[in-house]
């Protein structure tokens, strides 16, 4: 069965759209609208039944995310729906930008620039960077890239192919929520606590297929035993119960050392990874990504809800 043409087209724009042009300016990017609308819960947020409120918060967006996705689908099969739906799909995964922003770091690594590193790495992953070293941002790059490779494109493509565009909307709803307030720490740790808990568990069969991807993908760049074996010994070590499974498979295929100081150790009997590492971890995402694409298409049409 070969996915339904007018959807096949729709994910071909908007991977087309990703590689070719990256990311839309702010002010019409729909993550952006989701964060302000997020936002605009927080500031509202009462000094009192904070979890309830979080709950109602996480229905009321995610089930906006979802209604405007099928307000696209009323739209039909036609030029105007297709640039839309196209538009608001490729909004739900980054595989350009996070791909590039990797080998930027590399190349400044390459370069010894490594307060520039620290820097930028503030805005790549949530750890102080401060003090980081060479192999330290290495990994932390490189433990990025694998986490994204889950709630950045295969978790949005899953719910594409499940639910349609309503599904991918609505997760990156989920996921945008969980990055906002997502924290167990004041002022969120109630109010994020549900938005929290969705997200693990919107995530939890995408990290568990990623495994699945990232060691068919490293038959040619890697080493698809060594990715299984780590992921199974190491996959638990992270403090999400859904991030250590990417992680820990391309610690293995790869066969280098991922660590977050005081926190985790992946691969623990490997080198530390060196810069060129990096683009090593950005090939094996990209084809793992693209993977996933070519996965959609084999497996069979895009549920449409009320189609």
């Amino acid at each position: 069965m070969i996915i339904m043409d007018f959807w096949f087209q729709v994910l071909i724009l908007a991977v087309l759209l990703d590689v070719l042009s990256g990311e839309p300016p702010v002010f019409i990017h729909p993550v952006v609208w989701m964060g302000k609308l997020t936002g605009l819960f927080v500031r509202r947020a009462p000094a009192r039944h904070r979890k309830l409120y979080g709950l109602f918060m996480v229905v009321f967006c995610v089930g906006v995310a979802a209604l405007v996705g099928l307000l696209v689908i009323s739209l039909g099969e036609n030029l105007l729906g297709l640039i839309i739906a196209a538009f608001l799909l490729k909004s739900t995964f980054s595989i350009r930008m996070l791909l590039i922003s990797a080998r930027g770091i590399r190349k400044d690594l390459d370069g010894g620039r490594i307060k520039k590193v620290r820097s930028d790495l503030k805005t790549f992953v949530g750890r102080d960077t401060s003090k980081l070293n060479e192999h330290q941002s290495a990994s932390a790059v490189i433990e990025s890239v694998a986490e994204s490779f889950v709630d950045g494109i295969l978790s949005p493509l899953f719910y594409f192919l499940l639910f349609g565009l309503p599904g991918a909307l609505a997760f990156r709803m989920i996921n945008t929520l969980d990055s906002m307030v997502g924290y167990k720490k004041e002022p969120f740790i109630d109010i994020g606590y549900a938005s929290a808990r969705l997200d693990d568990m919107a995530n939890w069969v995408p990290a568990r297929l990623s495994l699945v991807f990232i060691s068919i993908v490293s038959v040619f760049s890697g080493k698809p035993l060594e990715a299984i074996k780590t992921c199974i010994h190491d996959h638990d070590k992270t403090a999400s119960p859904n991030s250590g499974w990417s992680m820990a498979a391309v610690a293995g295929a790869l066969e280098i050392r991922l660590e977050k100081v005081g926190y985790h150790v992946l691969g623990a009997e490997y080198n530390n990874p060196r810069p060129f590492h990096i683009n090593k971890a950005v090939k094996l995402v990209g084809f793992s990504s693209f993977l996933v694409i070519a996965g959609i298409f084999l497996i069979g049409k895009v549920p449409l809800v009320g189609f």
